[in-house]
């Protein structure tokens, strides 16, 4: 049914909105998978604070669109960090039930148009590969009790993509993948992806303190070197 389905941006297609670069019929998609596609389209185009909104699965939505570009393993300037806090402030307001302001420099942002290309390549391949393989299931991770937890839980994936890490271009790989899991889970309630997000968010923890302890114990181990005093010596004279 997928094998058709295609997001690739080249130049034949130019302005065409998402929804009709698709070579398979949108009905073929489920139906919180089909809102997913439309609601990509608006986000390119709209100020963050647009496409956010208030609503809950709006802002599930974003975060997660937000954050596929990300799973690639290479940086896209100025939008890892700006996602991770607002995830991180999207993840409490949701865990504690009410919309939280946000901040009036960041919501007039939009997508950088680098973002927005490498987002509509990447969420056709997404689709393809985890829509027919997800389903609602294993209801209690997506249960209104779950709220406050999956919450806590995406707003600390936040924090991870948010912290700064030495020597590291990658970091942000497990923060996505935590955080596209986890609010696609919500948004079509498959428990299953939500736990994956769970997972990831945990790998994505131990990754930024293996990093730090990492570039520590490198800056100790140089800072003992002979040459090291030389080299700063020359440096600073």
């Amino acid at each position: 049914m997928f094998g058709e389905l295609s997001f690739e941006m080249n130049t034949k297609y130019g302005a065409i909105p998402l929804n009709q670069q698709i070579n398979t019929d949108l009905q073929d998609l489920p139906y919180a998978w089909r809102r997913v596609v439309v609601f990509a389209d608006n986000m390119a185009q709209a100020k963050v604070a647009d496409a956010i909104g208030r609503n809950p699965k709006q802002q599930l939505t974003w975060i997660g669109l937000a954050a596929l570009p990300l799973l690639l393993p290479f940086g896209i300037p100025g939008v890892a960090t700006t996602l991770g806090y607002l995830t991180f402030l999207l993840g409490l307001g949701y865990a504690l039930g009410f919309g939280i302001p946000i901040p009036k420099s960041i919501g007039e942002k939009r997508l950088p148009p680098k973002a927005a290309s490498v987002l509509k390549s990447i969420l056709g391949v997404f689709i393809r590969r985890v829509a027919p393989y997800s389903r609602p299931r294993l209801f209690i991770m997506s249960h209104p009790r779950m709220r406050p937890l999956n919450g806590l839980v995406l707003a600390f994936a936040g924090l991870t993509m948010a912290a700064p890490v030495p020597f590291a271009s990658f970091d942000n790989v497990l923060p996505a993948a935590a955080m596209v899991s986890i609010t696609f889970g919500l948004r079509v309630r498959d428990g299953r992806l939500v736990l994956a997000g769970y997972v990831f968010t945990v790998l994505a923890a131990l990754l930024v303190v293996l990093l730090w302890w990492g570039g520590y114990a490198a800056f100790m181990w140089i800072s003992r070197q002979p040459w090291a005093s030389q080299w700063l010596g020359w440096l600073f004279s």
